[in-house]
């Protein structure tokens, strides 16, 4: 480091040597011009004014020899009155100002002025002493028009002769040496002194240059602009350096969604310190008093690559505010994130994250309108954004990656990221507008319009993939596999469509929304022929949802049923009662009335359906005790007797009970609807008991008695036990 320190301090030596080389060059060279227009200068002056001229600069001399000075003013001779705007500056460095230039208007010598060096710090003021040039030597002189006395006795005022005034601040190497050293910020008065003075001195030398008088001023123009560049790239750095050190410190974006966004002095600690030196960059960069063109022409790209530098600062520290959001974003679990409530933290986080940096745009706005009052960066606030924006997508994209890889089972985390995204995406269109007008960004551009719609992507995107889920939806229902399995349980598809409509409830609006807006009404059937549900349209059943529901009941339960079939009886029928029920009493648990009247019946009628295909078994049990019975005998029926016919009938109705009843006992109806089992349980009670008593009352004494391997009591418990 040390190293690298003497580097640049000899680096900057160098340029200040031959900057002074390249200016004493140049000087030198012009020196036979300037003598031999001498005489075509001081020739009109006169007598009068020739004589106060020598008698000046012997006086001056005479001072600096250490010798009194000698009374130059004749008597009653007045002062001649400097201009009313105050003395024009000379050319700085090239070319030297003429011998007639090097008076002034009331020059004075005070003996208490001391000739100033680079090294000095005192601020430029009006009455302070100001400096002109004579080969690079300084000559000190005084600015008080009335002064006509000096601070010492002996020391007598010189006639003035109406010239150029001379600078007004350091010698031409004291300002290279300062501006070449870079800004103080606790001292920058002077620094802006010198600055202000190449500046002038640039200006007015281009402006000659631009008329046609060349000489050395091209070359001036050029050592100028260089000292210039070197003046305003010291003040752009130092604004990037005290701006860099006063963002360690990260706001709470979490803190933000409900505190809103802080005031500039607590968001952006170095504001109170950055002030002057903005103010004076802006002065610069927009003069009130007198235009500077060549120096704009130099100075505006350093600022515009500065801006670029801090809005990329200032994107970073964005970025490392909203870090902690983004990781909880990560960490939630990107498979099945909604059965485990996953889903809906991934999307609160989110949502947050765009709500947040909605309040860093905010915050960012009210910063940009205090650092830069009158001339806000117009792109500034766009560039700022990019790289947050660019984070935000990049962690918004895995999410949307997962749902379209599996839609059916995150179909809420689409609708719930949908209907989130599409508010903040409302709230983020007007506010940004509103902090673009107020950094006074024009909005016709494409940049803008990009920002303002970059969530527009993303949304279109869920919408896309929330219609999608509703026809697959049903696709998913019918193309469940049938595989004939036996089973009473409740179906995984059930449970499956009566999660997803217990949760649709939540996005009704939203559903509704997308649904009515599609060109024709059942548009989720994908043209297939025949609805599901005998539910005619969405005015009669309450709503486009409530029509979309009966459609995903319908199709369930013709799966259902078709499953059932593919079963033995009395398996099957159980599995389909089980599911039923299990339908009716989900349903009409729901919060919200998304069942309409025609799913509604559908639902009952298909549970009637299947409670009488249940019982038929034991219809069919109890017709064993009334069927006749013959034994064939060579092909022949050969009528029996009415013993042979009760025998035989107890034999069967007691062996097809022993097989029900195991049937029944291992695949039982749903122990988790105890009123639908006892509902059951007496009816096949009712009917068994019934034909039994009768059939019972037949044998009597009859002689088959141990046939009967139970009286009606005996095959009422039976039954009982079988539903217990």
């Amino acid at each position: 480091m040390d190293e690298e320190a003497d580097l640049a301090l000899l680096d900057q030596h160098l340029l200040k040597t031959n900057l002074l080389s390249q200016r004493m060059t140049n000087i030198l060279g012009q020196l036979d011009n300037r003598l031999s227009r001498l005489d075509k200068t001081i020739a009109p002056l006169g007598l009068q004014p020739l004589t106060r001229k020598d008698a000046n600069i012997e006086a001056i001399l005479l001072h600096l020899d250490g010798g009194p000075s000698k009374p130059a003013l004749p008597p009653n001779s007045a002062p001649a009155k400097p201009p009313s705007n105050g003395p024009p500056r000379p050319a700085r460095s090239i070319p030297i100002p003429s011998p007639s230039s090097i008076t002034t208007s009331n020059i004075v010598t005070p003996t208490s002025a001391t000739i100033q060096s680079s090294s000095t710090k005192s601020p430029i003021s009006a009455s302070s002493p100001i400096t002109g040039y004579s080969l690079g030597n300084p000559i000190i002189t005084n600015l008080k028009s009335n002064a006509r006395t000096t601070d010492k006795p002996g020391i007598s005022n010189l006639s003035p002769i109406q010239s150029a005034a001379p600078s007004t601040t350091a010698s031409p190497a004291d300002e290279t040496a300062l501006l070449t050293r870079g800004p103080d910020i606790m001292a920058l008065n002077e620094y802006f002194a010198a600055l202000d003075g190449v500046i002038l001195d640039l200006e007015r030398m281009w402006k000659g240059l631009m008329e046609g008088r060349g000489g050395a001023r091209e070359a001036g123009v050029k050592d100028l602009s260089n000292l210039v560049e070197i003046g305003f790239s010291g003040m752009t750095q130092l604004f990037i350096k005290i701006s860099r050190d006063g963002m360690g410190k990260v706001v709470d974006a979490e803190t933000l969604l409900s505190s809103g966004p802080p005031t500039p002095p607590n968001y952006f600690p170095p504001l109170s310190t950055l002030h002057p030196l903005l103010n004076k960059i802006i002065s610069t960069l927009y003069p009130s008093s007198s235009t500077t063109p060549k120096t704009s022409s130099i100075i505006q790209p350093i600022w515009d690559q500065t801006l670029r530098t801090f809005a990329e600062m200032r994107g970073e520290w964005i970025c490392r505010c909203l870090s902690g959001l983004i990781s909880k974003v990560d960490e939630a679990d990107g498979g099945g994130i909604w059965a485990d409530g996953r889903g809906k933290e991934k999307v609160r986080g989110l949502v947050g994250l765009w709500e947040s940096l909605l309040s860093i745009v905010e915050a960012e706005t009210l910063l940009i309108t205090t650092l830069f009052p009158t001339h806000p960066p117009s792109s500034l606030l766009l560039q700022i954004l990019s790289t947050p924006l660019e984070v935000l997508l990049k962690t918004l994209q895995p999410t949307l990656n997962s749902i379209k890889k599996s839609l059916s089972s995150q179909t809420f985390v689409a609708l719930d990221l949908y209907t989130s995204l599409t508010s903040v995406q409302s709230s983020w269109e007007s506010i940004l507008t509103k902090c673009l007008n107020m950094t006074q960004t024009p909005l016709s551009t494409m940049e803008v319009k990009e920002v303002l719609t970059v969530l527009n992507q993303p949304v279109s995107s869920l919408r896309s993939l929330s219609l999608r889920s509703f026809p697959e939806l049903l696709v998913d229902i019918r193309t469940t596999q049938i595989d004939g399995q036996l089973t009473s349980s409740i179906a995984d598809i059930t449970h499956s469509t009566l999660s997803y409509l217990e949760q649709l409830p939540e996005f009704e609006k939203t559903v509704e929304g997308l649904l009515g807006k599609s060109h024709s009404e059942r548009s989720w059937l994908m043209g297939q022929k025949d609805a599901p549900s005998p539910a005619r349209n969405a005015g009669e059943e309450g709503g486009t949802v409530n029509l979309f529901v009966a459609d995903v009941l319908g199709t369930l339960l013709i799966h259902l049923d078709a499953r059932s079939r593919a079963m033995r009886k009395p398996i099957g029928q159980a599995f389909l009662l089980n599911n039923l029920s299990h339908i009716r009493n989900t349903t009409s648990s729901f919060h919200s009335d998304i069942i309409g009247p025609g799913a509604e019946d559908m639902l009952n009628k298909a549970f009637r359906d299947a409670k009488g295909q249940y019982l038929s078994e034991f219809h069919n049990l109890v017709t064993l005790l009334t069927t006749t019975h013959s034994t064939p005998r060579f092909g022949v029926p050969v009528p029996q007797g009415e013993r042979h016919h009760l025998k035989e009938s107890a034999t069967q109705f007691f062996e097809k009970l022993s097989e029900i009843e195991s049937i029944v006992l291992q695949y039982p109806l749903n122990r988790q609807d105890p009123d639908m089992r006892d509902r059951i349980a007496r009816e096949v009670e009712n009917i068994v008991r019934g034909g039994y008593e009768v059939f019972w009352g037949r044998c009597a004494g009859k002689g088959i008695e141990k046939y009967l391997r139970g009286s009606p009591d005996d095959i009422t418990r039976r039954v009982q036990a079988m539903f217990r």
